[in-house]
């Protein structure tokens, strides 16, 4: 990833001295043939961003239960279970050590309180795998890896409706590199890798007027998380107010009212209880948190939107902060945006506010940095591509600022994804997890990956002050000399 992005960030723009590609003719003419591909074939441009982050996802996802969080170990139960005895129950026995999340289903019987989705995603897999056992995670990570990369490729095809498909491309790269979709979505079978495939259908069947499309991603989608039916709603009333029409907001509620019903005949026979019920019946909830209106409880609300934001271990701009040099440019980007973009960014931005109210905003402790805004954050890349246009791009000095902001970005990613084994402690407002990485069983790889990390970024600057004319961080990079290519071919 380095590679690519000392390619991106320092590629050759100066009239005095060419750059990487240049000086690396094969480099520019492998750069030509997938450019053109992207270029014309929306196939190719997904297939071009699902590869590669398929096998990196493959590469770095966790399969030990010791090295993981307790919440994607729950799902391989009853995923196991449905696969092969065709019910998510199992006999208690067969349940994980020191796992806290399974529901007494009957006399020595127990299931997964993880969602219904989840388990129905996760099953396929240990069906192929048919040697898997109970406790074993590979085919879960599997399918995280795989959902994961599908739901980076997908929100290619979204950037593609506002931007070049090189754009397109690059920025979902970084969406799947410099955020927590690697070191967590991609990783282990977290809500959240399927939730971000999930939106990004959705969006795209929005930008393409398709309401039934997005409808039935959304029935999915609250399948995986309930509280997404929020987001429907929202999209659906939005929809039905740019088109003039009740007809999209009845055909996305209807379908998507589909997967709550699902939900809820899910919860009710297996949990024995409401939507919550998974949640309440192993000592947790969310429904008391959200309607508690005290003083307290709403400055506790007040905490998580800035922790979520800024907190050192746990907040969006401290694992991502490339994103510090692009959210200036969000109030011109809100104007530009089409009217399906804004939908979606402010179902999200509606549903991660619940789910501040309803839940403390660190999201616990066994993953690297921030996982909570993950579902948001694809919601807002049409707006954040529009923001890099509209804002960053301007000058050299923001163009230079992105690539350094961005290469950290990348590092901390790569860190918490290959790196990060404990020990895991739940202190969001510290840099303790940044610490145990460097310092923990995999601290050479850790320091090999800083250092790398540092080597680009001197990069990017020693390239900015050379430069006889403004440094221009082109995500497609080389421009002119991909037109040279293409003139002589």
């Amino acid at each position: 990833m380095w590679i690519v992005l000392g390619i991106l960030a320092v590629g050759g723009t100066s009239t005095d001295s060419p750059g990487p590609a240049v000086r690396f003719p094969w480099t520019i003419a492998l750069f030509a043939r997938v450019d053109h591909a992207i270029r014309s074939s929306n196939r190719a441009l997904w297939f071009t961003t699902f590869l590669p982050l398929l096998v990196l996802y493959t590469w770095t996802m966790r399969t030990n239960m010791t090295d993981m969080s307790p919440d994607p170990v729950a799902v391989a139960p009853s995923a196991w279970a449905l696969a092969h005895l065709g019910t998510p129950v199992l006999p208690a026995s067969y349940w994980p050590p020191h796992n806290p999340w399974a529901v007494t289903f009957a006399h020595g019987q127990v299931v997964s309180n993880r969602s219904a989705g989840l388990v129905l995603l996760a099953a396929p897999f240990y069906w192929l795998f048919h040697s898997a056992s109970p406790w074993d995670q590979y085919p879960a990570s599997i399918a995280a890896a795989f959902v994961t990369a599908a739901g980076m490729a997908t929100l290619a095809l979204v950037i593609r409706r506002l931007a070049p498909a090189r754009t397109a491309l690059a920025a979902a790269l970084i969406a799947g590199t410099a955020t927590t979709t690697w070191a967590v979505s991609g990783t282990a079978l977290w809500p959240h890798g399927p939730d971000q495939f999930l939106i990004a259908a959705a969006t795209l069947a929005l930008a393409t007027h398709h309401s039934a499309r997005a409808g039935l991603a959304f029935a999915v989608a609250v399948l995986i998380r309930p509280l997404r039916a929020l987001v429907a709603t929202i999209c659906g009333c939005l929809a039905a107010g740019a088109q003039r029409s009740v007809r999209p907001m009845l055909t996305i509620g209807l379908i998507a009212g589909l997967g709550l019903v699902g939900s809820l005949a899910y919860a009710r026979h297996f949990w024995h209880g409401g939507l919550d019920s998974g949640y309440e019946a192993v000592g947790s909830g969310f429904v008391a948190p959200f309607t508690d209106v005290r003083p307290h409880a709403l400055g506790g609300f007040a905490v998580n939107i800035v922790g979520a934001v800024i907190a050192p271990g746990k907040g969006i701009l401290a694992g991502s902060p490339f994103l510090i040099v692009v959210l200036p440019g969000l109030p011109a980007a809100w104007r530009r945006a089409p009217a399906w973009a804004r939908s979606v960014a402010a179902g999200s931005i509606a549903y991660q506010l619940v789910m501040l109210k309803a839940n403390r905003f660190s999201g616990g402790q066994s993953f690297w940095s921030y996982r909570y805004p993950l579902g948001m954050l694809t919601a807002l890349a049409p707006l954040l591509v529009l923001a890099w246009q509209e804002w960053t791009a301007k000058t050299a000095g923001r163009r230079t600022a992105f690539g350094v902001a961005l290469a950290v970005s990348i590092t901390l990613q790569a860190v918490g994804a290959t790196c990060f084994r404990g020990p895991y402690v739940n202190r969001p407002w510290t840099l303790d997890y940044l610490g145990a990485a460097l310092t923990g069983p995999e601290r050479l790889g850790a320091v090999a990956l800083v250092t790398a990390g540092g080597l680009v970024t001197v990069a990017i600057l020693v390239r900015a002050l050379r430069s006889d004319r403004p440094q221009v961080l082109d995500v497609a990079g080389a421009d002119r000399a991909l037109h040279a290519v293409h003139v002589q071919t």
